[in-house]
């Protein structure tokens, strides 16, 4: 589904960095991250869940309403801090979700 299909949700964008231990200017030390990004409503349920795509991307069509996504991992790296979200009448939410790889 595009974007321009859904009156309202998160349209999200999912990165993992550092990729490398040594940052380089104007070197790109970060790259697009498949993940599992859960969402909980404003009373803590579950209501969604999204899997980002090889180019870090994902979709979640809402209601309006304020929402955390919580990003999953398995192991302690690569971690995401959960994000707190509002999502709007009519309007797509764009949001960057940052996996810290641990790589230092």
């Amino acid at each position: 589904m595009q974007a321009h299909d859904m009156t309202s949700g998160i349209d999200g964008d999912v990165i993992l960095r550092p990729v490398g231990p040594v940052e380089r200017p104007g070197a790109d030390n970060q790259r697009p991250y498949e993940a599992v990004i859960g969402v909980t409503n404003a009373a803590g349920r579950r209501v969604a869940e999204a899997r980002s795509d090889a180019n870090g991307r994902f979709v979640i069509i809402l209601e309006p309403g304020t929402y955390v996504l919580h990003p999953e991992s398995e192991a302690i790296y690569p971690h995401a801090p959960d994000q707190a979200v509002t999502v709007v009448e009519d309007h797509v939410t764009a949001v960057r979700i940052v996996y810290d790889s641990g790589i230092r």
